[in-house]
């Protein structure tokens, strides 16, 4: 069962390893240190990723900022499969592992092979009934070989329950996790800014990586798995239905009192035992090798031994870089100072596609995955407004949309690596190929985000929410993100920062985020951390970046 170790490495491998419009998530320090938060509350340099027409909002004593480099990181494990498939791993697996392992003493393998030697013991005392030994002798030893084949029969019987209790709970728990999504996001970013009232303008550059993974336990394997214990079934009801142990008794008896052998008597035990020695399962099973037996001539098939799967990993991801040029500027609009900005830019985006089997055992390599890479040029714009108010211009409201060209993008067939070469449309005219996963397309459909912000010498706090749902990248929820944020700004030097966020589109989405910022002389340094407050595991981020304002 040399395969059945891989199962277990492809389900630990998910636990460290794009379908439409990703989240509105903006991966800068600052920002995710707050929640998230940004449309009304970004700063200079980050103003182009959340509302560029914050570029008019910033102090007259304002010049230029700079920021290089942005990095941020985000994982989310939103039905927590790393958690599961780990004490799958840990757990089920290896008990399955241990029913066919060759190095563990007393394994049902080993069980089986016994009980068919057994058989051929039995079988081979009864074909010398008629030899020179003494009648007392051929008693003994027709006795000796029914009570080892009993004892071996027990053996199978009782490991019967343990095989299905085994296999039962394998197929529940990969059931239970088939489909989970794992996603992940890698951002950076660098933008310059120069603020200005009149006319701002900024440049920024920014790169994102969005990743959905999923195992899916396929029909196939869950066959095979549950077949285990049916076949086993079978085998045993097949011996004691033939009641050999009672039949060989009541012949050494005859034997040893001396009565005349039957030798129909003989043949038919005779073909009971070989029944049993050479059992056959009666049934096939449609695995990923095709309709296979369990049991073959009373032992283990060769493919039962070392089965063929056919559950899989998959892997779907969207690239996207940007060069964006923003421009803002403040106009008056009913008396009232309304601050403008849009962003045209230019989007490189890249969409990738890879499936393996889970029991391939080769690595993986870059050109797997480049294999199915296929790239795409676009120009998108973002336009947002904002809008100060309070008596001393403490308040503003702004609104934002992102990507409001829209753009759809296609992603290749995958093929299935480790995938067996065969026909499988059973089209005997066409040529045997490997197994492929269909592609698709990815929609970057445009994003809206509303918010609103106070903000002081001292201290800031700012709200954002989505005006409309965001769907999945691939496997996983859609998003629709309401989040608050506080700064405490100290002597213009320490930031220290505290946020929330929830996802109102599902249940138990909630994030809690911290943060600080180093600002001495107009350097900055920011970091900032999320979480699930309820399971950390769930979901997670980091970011870092460091800037030049002055």
């Amino acid at each position: 069962m040399t395969k059945r170790s891989l199962l277990a490495v492809a389900i630990a491998t998910l636990g460290i390893q794009s379908v439409q419009a990703a989240p509105f998530l903006p991966m800068d320090a600052r920002g995710l240190a707050m929640g998230n938060t940004g449309v009304a509350s970004a700063k200079r340099a980050h103003a182009p990723a959340y509302n560029p027409s914050l570029l008019s909002q910033a102090s007259e004593d304002d010049d230029f900022a700079l920021i290089f480099p942005q990095v941020g990181v985000n994982l989310a494990d939103e039905e927590e499969l790393v958690d599961s498939a780990q004490d799958i791993n840990d757990d089920v697996v290896p008990r399955f592992e241990d029913l066919f392992d060759d190095s563990q003493a007393d394994n049902f393998s080993d069980n089986v092979e016994a009980l068919a030697k057994a058989a051929d013991d039995l079988a081979l005392e009864l074909a010398n009934i008629n030899d020179g030994r003494t009648a007392l002798q051929k008693a003994e030893d027709l006795r000796a070989a029914a009570n080892s084949f009993d004892t071996n029969l027990n053996a199978v019987n009782d490991r019967l329950a343990e095989v299905n209790t085994v296999t039962s709970d394998l197929t529940k728990s990969l059931n239970s996790i088939s489909g989970d999504p794992l996603r992940g996001r890698l951002g950076i970013g660098a933008a310059l800014a120069i603020p200005s009232k009149s006319f701002a303008a900024a440049l920024s550059l920014s790169g994102d990586v969005t990743f959905s993974g999923r195992a899916f336990f396929t029909q196939e394997d869950q066959n095979l798995i549950n077949a285990y214990g049916q076949a086993a079934s079978g085998y045993v009801q097949t011996a004691l239905d033939e009641n050999i142990s009672n039949q060989i008794n009541t012949i050494a008896q005859n034997v040893e009192d001396g009565a005349p052998v039957n030798n129909s008597q003989i043949t038919a035990i005779a073909n009971s035992v070989d029944q049993v020695a050479n059992y056959t399962s009666p049934d096939t099973v449609t695995t990923a090798a095709g309709d296979i037996r369990i049991f073959n001539n009373g032992e283990l098939s060769a493919e039962a031994k070392d089965a063929d799967l056919n559950s899989q990993v998959q892997v779907v991801a969207v690239a996207v870089a940007e060069l964006a040029l923003s421009f803002s500027r403040e106009f008056e609009i009913y008396g009232e100072n309304v601050a403008i900005g849009i962003t045209p830019k230019l989007q490189k985006v890249s969409t990738l596609h890879y499936a393996s089997e889970m029991d391939n055992e080769d690595d993986i390599e870059t050109d797997d995955i480049e294999d199915s890479r296929e790239d795409y040029s676009k120009v998108n714009l973002d336009i947002g407004a904002s809008y100060r108010f309070g008596s001393e211009g403490n308040w503003m409201i702004g609104l934002v949309g992102k990507n409001l060209l829209g753009g759809e993008f296609d992603y290749a067939d995958a093929e299935v690596k480790g995938s067996p070469v065969r026909d499988y449309d059973n089209n005997p005219a066409t040529p045997a190929t490997p197994l492929y996963l269909k592609g698709g397309s990815i929609a970057l459909d445009p994003q809206y985000r509303a918010g609103v912000s106070y903000n002081s010498d001292w201290f800031n706090i700012a709200a954002d929410i989505d005006l409309t749902e965001n769907d999945p990248v691939a496997f996983e929820n859609p998003t629709q993100y309401a989040a608050i944020g506080a700064e405490l700004d100290i002597f213009s030097t320490l930031q220290l920062r505290l946020g929330y966020r929830t996802n109102m589109s599902v249940a138990d989405a909630d994030m809690v985020s911290v943060g600080f910022g180093l600002s001495p002389f107009g350097v900055h340094l920011d970091i900032a951390a999320m979480a699930n407050p309820n399971d950390p595991e769930k979901e997670a981020g980091v970011a870092l970046e460091t800037g030049f304002y002055f």
